[in-house]
Order: C-alpha cells, then structure tokens, then sequence
C-alpha cells in the first residue's frame, strides 16, 4: 500500500512528498482509514513505528475540506521536544494546505503563545500544564475542537499529568473525535480509554517489544567503571550520533563536564535547562554539529532524529518501558543501532526486569574495559626489569643483596647479669677474619678488659654481684648482628635499667629483691 490508495487531498500529497513519505508504516496503514471514517482510534504500537504520522495526516486531511472556525484540533503531548516535533511535521505536511498550528509549552515566551491563541490556529499542540497556565489568563475557546489527541499517553499518566488532562478534557465538547496513541498498554491506559473515547479501534502493533534492528548489549561493571567503559564503547564501535541517557538533571551534567574534558563535543538536555539550551542543544545535534548529546528521558519519547546510531544507557532505566523507548531511537526505518547497558551492582534489580523482558536478544558482558596485557615474569622474559621502587618483593630482594662489612665493626661479648637481662660488652677493635687461632688466645685477656669496664659502670651492685660474672662460662666472640651505635645504645639502656629508682617506688622497689 502507498499514501496514494488512502485517497488523500491532493496538496496533503504534495506534502507527503516533500518529506519522502512514500508508503505508510503498519500502524499508518491501520489507524488512518478509521480515523477518515471518523472513528475513535486507540493506537499502540513501539516507538519509531510513525505513530505521529497515525494521525497528523488524517487530521490535516479532514480540516483542509471544512471552514476554519476557531481551533479545530488539539494534541497534548508530555514533553515540550516532543510537542515541537509534531508541531514540525504539522508544518511539513500542511505546508500546501494553508493549515496554521501553534505550540504552548513552558520555556518559551508566554506573550507570544497567547497572541497565537488570540489569533486562532487550526490545530494547538500543547503540554498540559502550560496550557492550565494560559487558561487562567486568556478566555480560551474550545467549543470549536473536533479532534482531540493524546500523544505518548502512558509518558503522561507517568508524569502526573492525569489531573490537568482531565480538567483540559472537561472543557471540550463531547461530541468529538479522540485519538490516543501509547508504546504500552497498562491499565491505567484503558480505563482512561473508556472514559473518555467512544466505542474506540484497537490497533495493536508489537507492543512493548524491542525491535530486532537494534544489537542490544549490556556491561556487568563496577559503577566507578562507567566513564571508562562510555570510551571504551565510542572507540570500539562505528556510530554517527550518540545518545547517552542518564537517571537524573544533576548526573546529566556532570557526565557532560566530564566528557567535555576528554576532547569530545557534547551537548545535554534535562529538565531544568532554559528552552533556548534545549533547543539550541536539540538543534546543533540534529544537524550533526555535535555528536553526542546526554539527556535524561525527555528524550525517550517520540523524539525523530535521523542516524542516530548508538545509544548508551549510563543508567539503567527504572521500568522496562522506558528502556524499550530508549533504545527505540535508534534502528528506526529499517535502519541498524546499537544499544548498550552499563549495569552496575546497584543497579541489578531494575536490569533483571529488563533481561527477563528482552531475553535471548540482549547479549550480556561481564567487565566493559579491555584489561592491559600482564608483564612477563624475568624467569619468562628472560631479562631483568629495572626494580620498581612500589614493589615490596622488590625492597626484600634488594636487603638480600646487601653485605655488610662487619670487619669494620667492633666485636663485643655477651653476659647475663644478675637480673637476668642480656648485657653486650665492648672487648676490641677491628680483627681480620683470617686469624681464628689468634683470637682465640686473647679471648681471656679480652675478658678480663671487659670486666674491668664493666665494674665502673656497676658501681651500686654488691661484691655477691660483681663476683657473678666470674662464675660465667667464656663465650666465645661472636660477629655482631647489628651496627656499633646499635650495640652502644643497648649497653646504655641495659646500665640504666639497674640504676635504682627515686622516691617511694625506688624505695619498695629495692626492697622486693629481699623477699625473693
């Protein structure tokens, strides 16, 4: 089937031509007839199936044949992108028909969009909420509407717009058309269906599904990973444009800053930016100008840009729906994309949703970073690396290789006193390792040195205490362990030990050896 066969006016044709719309899409093919014949339509079908399509062109088409009285068609849509988007389309399609339109959404200049209601429009697109806002101020007439349109209902149920889309829908007469098109079908969808619609056409179209045009793969990671992992993905993959969807405004722009610092062109969009950034973002990256832009779900949802052909969830997105929205922006019309999935541990129980829904079409990767290759062993290399100066192992083999030169040192005895403490005693200078026999012979005169300078030091020990280190057994000198300060400094501390305490503690502490 082409546009040809649905008998349409023949400047809405030319329309249709100029945007190289040739042959509707299934959901087009479906819904349009019924909306001709006048019927209420409930339409759901995945994103980027061309459900604005559904039903700009039967809407156009049936207020080209009728007078112009007031506003004939009103769309409300969720997101002020998305209401310009149709707005756009309404533009292209009708430009030979003389059709005017106008957008109300919040950000933009309030004066203005009240002088186009003033003015009279054919068709009004509008978030609910700035429409409330200019229902207070101007005496807005909606007496004439004959078709009303809910776009991307469910994202509005969401967004908790139910409120003001029911105060909106009590001021429009009964006697209409409506349309209401949704990627899902929850319940609340259908209740609200039959509260508002007429004995509404189901048209169903893989519902909640992903598309098979999409390569769908997610990264088991740690959470601190995810600006590497981001990289790692631009640099492996072949894309054009990237959208980076983030959980929250502030996240959105600090993944921003910090890809901004690696060199790369990147522009954002969130909530709480000005509408002039948010077109002007919108705007550079539909042309191309910057390749990458980070959103959160503002752009989930019916947003139509051409070749966007990677998207990267940095954020597991909270519901399976709006992770089948997100990646619904790419593999659009036939084309391929790609979509990936940083899953950190936190965000596991929302992922589990995700890959029961989705199953054998998404490919699931654990670690997202190509580790670097380890170093080669010196058994295995064969060569000694230079020793890094980090490395403890390095610092024990470096000990080993250490030689002092105890030649150098003074050699010296050791005895246990009477308090049973270990006492090193100085008996001699620098020796030659060579002459063992020699030193044994002078081992009694060493001795005997070493006895005399140890009785100046002992001078508070009794004559029982003085005479104990005769009863010693000789020892034979030993090469010392330790440095000379070293020793020196254990033979002081071992002298000050002995030396008895001041006071009322010295006084008790003297007496206890009686007692013994």
């Amino acid at each position: 089937m082409t546009f040809k066969d649905l008998n349409l006016h023949e400047n809405l044709q030319q329309g249709l031509q100029d945007i190289g719309f040739s042959e509707p899409t299934p959901i087009q093919e479906q819904s349009i007839p019924l909306l001709l014949e006048g019927k209420d339509v409930l339409g759901a079908a995945q994103t980027g199936t061309g459900k604005t399509g559904a039903f700009v062109i039967p809407i156009i088409n049936q207020i080209i044949n009728k007078p112009k009285d007031g506003i004939q068609a009103l769309i409300l849509s969720p997101t002020r992108e998305l209401a310009q988007q149709i707005d756009e389309q309404i533009f292209a399609l009708g430009y030979h028909t003389g059709i005017t339109s106008a957008t109300i959404i919040g950000g933009e200049d309030f004066s203005r969009q009240a002088d186009a209601i003033r003015a009279g429009v054919d068709i009004l697109v509008a978030t609910p909420g700035r429409l409330i806002d200019q229902t207070k101020v101007l005496d807005v007439d909606f007496s004439t509407i004959k078709y009303l349109v809910l776009d991307e209902a469910d994202r509005m149920l969401d967004m908790g717009f139910l409120p003001d889309v029911n105060h909106i829908i009590d001021k429009i007469p009964k006697k209409r058309q409506t349309l209401l098109f949704s990627a899902t079908m929850p319940g609340s969808i259908k209740k609200l269906a039959q509260d508002i619609m007429n004995n509404p056409e189901l048209v169903q179209i893989a519902v909640s599904t992903t598309t098979k045009s999409v390569t769908q793969k997610a990264y088991l990671i740690d959470g601190r990973e995810k600006l590497k992992v981001v990289q790692n993905v631009l640099d492996t993959h072949e894309w054009k444009s990237c959208i980076i969807f983030t959980a929250t405004k502030k996240g959105t722009d600090q993944l921003e800053r910090l890809l901004s610092k690696k060199g790369l062109k990147v522009a954002s969009i969130h909530g709480d930016r000005d509408q002039n950034e948010r077109n002007k973002a919108l705007h550079e990256f539909k042309n191309g100008h910057v390749p990458i832009i980070v959103a959160t779900d503002v752009l989930a949802r019916g947003i139509d840009i051409d070749d966007i052909s990677l998207i990267i969830n940095y954020d597991v997105p909270r519901a399976v729906e709006d992770y089948i929205h997100r990646i619904g922006r790419t593999g659009r019309y036939d084309k391929k994309g790609i979509a990936v999935t940083l899953v950190s541990k936190q965000d596991s129980k929302f992922f589990n949703a995700i890959e029961r829904k989705v199953g054998k079409d998404l490919e699931v990767i654990k670690g997202g970073v190509k580790q670097a290759p380890k170093k080669e062993s010196k058994k295995e290399s064969g060569k000694e690396d230079r020793p890094n100066k980090d490395n403890s192992s390095d610092k024990k083999v470096k000990r080993k290789d250490i030689n002092p030169d105890f030649s150098k040192l003074k050699y010296f005895t050791q005895s246990v006193n009477e308090e049973g403490k270990m006492v090193f005693t100085l008996i001699g200078k620098e020796k030659d390792k060579e002459e063992p026999k020699k030193q044994k012979s002078e081992q009694p005169k060493k001795q005997k040195q070493a006895k005399k300078k140890e009785a100046p030091r002992n001078k508070n020990n009794n004559s029982r205490n003085s005479e104990r280190p005769k009863k010693s057994k000789k020892q034979s000198p030993r090469k010392p362990s330790v440095e000379l300060k070293t020793v020196e400094k254990a033979s002081e501390r071992n002298v000050n030990s002995r030396r008895p305490a001041k006071g009322f503690w010295g006084v008790i502490k003297s007496m206890l050896p009686k007692f013994k």
